[in-house]
């Protein structure tokens, strides 16, 4: 299956296409790509990319982490992707609060994991995501933190996740020209400016907490 399957990468805001988990799933999934999501500051060129990826590339499964994970969930909110997710310690609720959800009508396998050590992406609030959604999503708790690469890489459960929920598509894809990127791109900026006009002081809350645990992280080693 590995061989056939069609895996779509988003990484995260400390990776890139030549990242870790970007390199293990070209080496276990040779159909599988990683678009380049920076720079960061530019939301609207890494969502316009990230739709642009869909629609070329028609993946059977996407894979986000982290920021990658941000824009997934987005592009599930406004139904640009409406297949087989994994999503890896997304940064969702950490960006906008009022984001933390996914379509109650979503019918493909979503699969949630976090680290219970994950001191960027508190458990918490995934654990909320995961008991408003519906049955159909998988919350996988691993002993690891926000980069999660003991348990996705070193233990190599990213490959057996991927095929464990690469179930055949049960809806078309509503990408089916350029038109219909432009239109579901401005969706998602409309939806980023309405997000940043309710939560105007969650970005900036985000950042002061993120860069104390940085300075934490270097004052430790």
């Amino acid at each position: 299956m590995s061989s056939t399957l069609r895996v779509l990468f988003f990484h995260g805001l400390g990776s890139s296409i030549n990242g870790r988990k970007s390199l293990y799933l070209a080496k276990h999934f040779p159909n599988s790509y990683t678009p380049h999501l920076k720079p960061y500051y530019l939301l609207p060129l890494a969502f316009w990319r990230a739709i642009i990826a869909i629609y070329h590339f028609k993946p059977d499964i996407i894979v986000g982490t982290s920021f990658g994970g941000f824009i997934l969930m987005l592009l599930l909110q406004r139904q640009v992707w409406n297949g087989n997710t994994i999503l890896l310690a997304p940064a969702t609720g950490l960006l906008f609060k009022k984001r933390l959800w996914l379509p109650k009508d979503h019918r493909k396998n979503i699969v949630i994991v976090a680290g219970r050590n994950d001191k960027t992406v508190p458990l918490e609030g995934l654990t909320e995501l995961q008991q408003s959604s519906r049955d159909n999503i998988r919350f996988l708790v691993v002993e690891d933190d926000h980069r999660l690469n003991k348990s996705m890489i070193e233990q190599d459960q990213l490959r057996n996740l991927i095929n464990a929920n690469s179930q055949p598509p049960m809806t078309t894809n509503k990408i089916n020209n350029y038109f219909d990127c432009i239109k579901l791109w401005l969706s998602c900026m409309f939806c980023l400016v309405v997000s940043f006009i309710r939560e105007p002081f969650t970005l900036y809350h985000t950042i002061k907490r993120l860069r104390k645990i940085r300075r934490e992280i270097i004052e430790t080693h």
